[in-house]
């Protein structure tokens, strides 16, 4: 998934084929990204836990998009 100006990309987490009709492989692959979306939240939480631990904070903003990073802190 890419950001509408391109400075961002989000990658699935696992591959997705789009076979079918539009109407259903559209409805499947919004909620791929939600469903990648919120593995990518659950994945920035737990590893917000440890920020003074194993990353600091700056750094571990950089692992993450945008949102992701403003939504987990």
């Amino acid at each position: 998934m890419y950001s509408k100006d391109g400075e961002e990309f989000v990658d699935f987490l696992t591959p997705f084929v789009c076979t079918g009709a539009v109407e259903n492989y559209l409805c499947d692959l919004e909620t791929k990204m939600q469903v990648t979306l919120k593995d990518i939240l659950d994945m920035a939480k737990e590893t917000a836990d440890e920020w003074e631990v194993s990353k600091p904070r700056h750094l571990w903003l950089e692992d993450y998009n945008a949102q992701i990073s403003l939504l987990a802190t």
